[in-house]
């Protein structure tokens, strides 16, 4: 349902209005159920934005659309007195929070780190839980069990449901407008900045652990960081329409109020001077944040929408799995393969991927018919595990043999082979999906079973390569590359500015989580009907395997 999240805020405030004025509330207690009415709403639902979501992106729509009866529990749990009652209402807002931290660390999870704008937004999200968490210690009376006062307690919810939550999001909302206006990625400045955002809360935190002075310097950090946000965002302002500037400006002004506020309050605990005490923070740190600029800023940027600009993990997914060993039958033995289709090549025509970064007519004529006749070649691998994961690959090397899939052996001598075999589309869910099995020649061991597809997203088509594992599938997205040598470049690197679908993914059930790891494929003719590959494999940007192919066609050896 399309604004939604602003159909909720405006019940929320319906509902706040007329619980002020029917029952007595304290200036924290409706500070809180501000955020929980009005703030989570619109603000999951601004992170959200747009038709074309992935799981983690309809998870969060989803939770967003039943928030009213979680904040109605979160506004009775602050309403009443602190006690078991209370702590069970506050119980059922943690659960809530859990559920949004679940889908920003799964948003996370499945994009990787870059581009820092989303990855601020997921923090912000992930960081709700512990809002929701101090919100059960503060209701459920457990604060006399902590070394800190009841208001403090109390102040540390609010705390991690605004500086830990609306400043994150209202960020990389920030973040998605400068990638758009300025056509480019966010660059250094603005990832040194939203880092310091996404880090405050935690830097606070430890302060208020420790106490004076580190309190203070955290402080001054997390509130130079602040600063500099709101003086950044005054500067761009003047690129805003009229309603979007004043709200910006009004937001960046009252944060340098009040996080002025802050330094005086912090240099005043240090020194041991109470001039300004935990009364007039509340008043004027806490209601002009709340009402001021949380409310403000987030008007504002769901007037600008700022474009999202890519959405990550939205390609298809092969539905296959399988349980225990898994090997080269597989496809038979589940009934995966398609009846009466014969395919002979990994992909029926390079043409299909051609784009701005890839024509297929620069790649070498041999290698066109490697990939779309594959069935015409042969293969001899040369195995080579890097130093420091040599022993350790006979460990792995043990359990892929039992489990019949990505069985590399340890280092040596291989020759391959394989067949190509047609899968049922209808079965798998993408289109056009081929299984390439390998075996060890001399063995008979299953190597490898992958299921070949493509997928387009824009005016790109990526190589879609699963892997079917015991309960879950690894999937290669590889864009296409060419060099100057009319050699094949395959590779899940991502890209500068990281808009794209390359990379190695796990899906377990329905969700699917980037690994940290890369694979790059080059291969290159070194004469008629002789191909030569390498491929190499990284964990985070450590090489641990490589592996080069001497690929030939079986004519030119007198092979049938």
């Amino acid at each position: 349902m399309e604004k939604s999240g602003t159909l909720l805020a405006l019940a929320g405030t319906i509902i706040l209005m007329a619980w002020v004025i029917i029952f007595d509330m304290s200036l924290i207690d409706i500070v809180l159920s501000f955020s929980f009415l009005i703030l989570v709403p619109l603000l999951l639902e601004e992170a959200v934005r747009g038709k074309e979501n992935n799981r983690a992106e309809h998870w969060i729509n989803n939770v967003m659309i039943t928030s009213l009866p979680f904040a109605g529990a979160g506004m009775l749990s602050v309403a009443l007195p602190a006690g078991q009652e209370a702590g069970a209402w506050a119980v059922l807002w943690l659960f809530f929070t859990i559920l949004i931290a679940v889908g920003g660390l799964m948003r996370l999870l499945g994009r990787g780190w870059r581009p820092v704008q989303e990855t601020v937004i997921d923090l912000g999200l992930i960081y709700m839980a512990a809002g929701g968490g101090w919100l059960v210690i503060s209701s459920g009376g457990l604060s006399r069990y902590l070394p800190y006062s009841e208001t403090i307690v109390q102040l540390t919810a609010v705390h991690f449901h605004y500086a830990a939550f609306v400043v994150p999001v209202v960020t990389g909302l920030f973040g998605r407008w400068l990638v758009s206006y300025k056509k480019k990625p966010a660059g250094l400045p603005y990832t040194v900045l939203a880092s310091g955002i996404a880090a405050g809360p935690v830097l606070v935190a430890l302060g208020l652990r420790q106490g004076s002075p580190t309190e203070t310097v955290m402080v001054i950090i997390y509130v130079s960081f602040i600063l500099w946000l709101s003086v950044w965002w005054l500067w761009c302002s003047a690129e805003f329409n009229m309603w979007s500037k004043i709200a910006i400006r009004l937001s960046a002004l009252l944060l340098i109020i009040t996080m002025s506020v802050s330094l005086f309050y912090s240099f005043g605990m240090m020194n041991g001077s109470y001039w300004f005490g935990i009364s007039d923070m509340i008043r004027w740190h806490g209601l002009l944040n709340a009402f001021g600029f949380s409310l403000f800023s987030v008007l504002a940027w769901r007037d600008i929408k700022p474009d999202r600009g890519y959405i990550y993990t939205s390609f298809p997914i092969s539905k296959l799995r399988t349980k225990g060993h898994v090997g080269n039958d597989a496809i038979f033995n589940k009934g995966w393969v398609a009846r009466h289709v014969h395919e002979e090549g990994l992909l029926d025509h390079f043409h299909a991927y051609r784009s701005e970064n890839f024509d297929p007519a620069k790649v070498s004529a041999t290698i066109r018919q490697f990939y779309e006749h594959t069935d015409q070649f042969s293969l001899r691998a040369h195995v080579l595990w890097q130093k420091g994961f040599r022993r350790l690959s006979t460990l792995i090397n043990k359990w892929t043999l039992r489990m019949g899939q990505i069985n590399v052996p340890p280092s040596g001598e291989v020759s391959m082979t394989g067949e190509i075999v047609a899968i049922d589309d209808d079965q798998d869910g993408r289109e056009g999906v081929r299984a390439w099995t390998r075996k060890n020649e001399q063995t008979g061991d299953s190597i490898f079973t992958a299921l070949y597809s493509s997928h387009a997203n824009g005016r790109e088509r990526y190589l879609n390569i699963a892997l079917p594992l015991p309960l879950g599938i690894m999937t290669g997205v590889l864009r296409l590359l060419h060099d100057r040598e009319r050699g094949l470049i395959l590779t899940s690197e991502r890209r500068k500015g990281g808009k794209g679908d390359e990379g190695i993914y796990l899906t377990l059930g329905n969700w699917t989580i980037r690994l940290p790891m890369r694979e790059h494929f080059y291969v290159k003719e070194v004469s008629k009907g002789k191909l030569n590959a390498s491929h190499e494999m990284k964990v985070f940007s450590i090489t641990f395997l490589k592996i080069k192919y001497i690929i030939e066609e079986k004519k030119s050896r007198g092979q049938n």
